[in-house]
């Protein structure tokens, strides 16, 4: 025989029931954050440095969002083409990850600068990164001269995640200058 269920009353409905734990409210906010270089000229090339290194970061984009990391490379103009990848890491090298830059048209020139060749690069950072964390990043070039590095002196180029002062979602999207 079938049993029918008792239909249950609004008082006794599975809503109208106090739950043990309580609900922790409407979700709030996630914190905003950013990421901020930890290297004092931005990795800013000079003459002088390019051609020790032959390769060296020009710029690095002040990233509007989390998950928008680019920059450009200047290297050293050699006999034959080269290529340039940026390898990065968010686990202090456990692994990592090698991303092609892309040839960029060349600077116009100033005649105190040595030719160089530009390219550009863009990162693609997880939406796990959390306060606190870091993405670590060096440039390699290869040519027919070799293979060099800029790794900031040893020191690897560095970007902070950290928890941006306005505090709101809003703010970070903002473009920055």
């Amino acid at each position: 025989p079938l049993r029918r269920r008792a239909a249950l009353g609004a008082a006794e409905s599975p809503t109208n029931q106090r739950s043990p734990h309580p609900s922790p409210g409407p979700p709030r906010p996630q914190p905003s954050l950013r990421l901020e270089p930890d290297f004092p000229d931005g990795g800013e090339p000079s003459a002088e440095r390019l051609r020790r290194q032959r390769v060296c970061l020009e710029r690095l984009g002040r990233p509007a969002l989390l998950s928008d990391v680019r920059g450009t490379v200047r290297a050293l103009s050699g006999s034959g083409p080269g290529e340039v990848t940026v390898r990065y890491t968010f686990n202090e090298w456990l692994s990592f990850m090698d991303v092609p830059a892309s040839p960029l048209p060349p600077a116009p020139a100033d005649g105190s600068e040595p030719p160089a060749e530009r390219f550009s690069f863009a990162l693609c950072v997880p939406p796990s990164l959390r306060e606190g964390s870091a993405l670590h990043f060096a440039i390699r070039y290869r040519g027919a001269q070799g293979e060099h590095w800029d790794n900031n002196d040893g020191r690897n180029y560095t970007l902070r995640c950290l928890r941006d002062p306005e505090g709101c979602p809003e703010a970070a999207a903002a473009p920055r200058d």
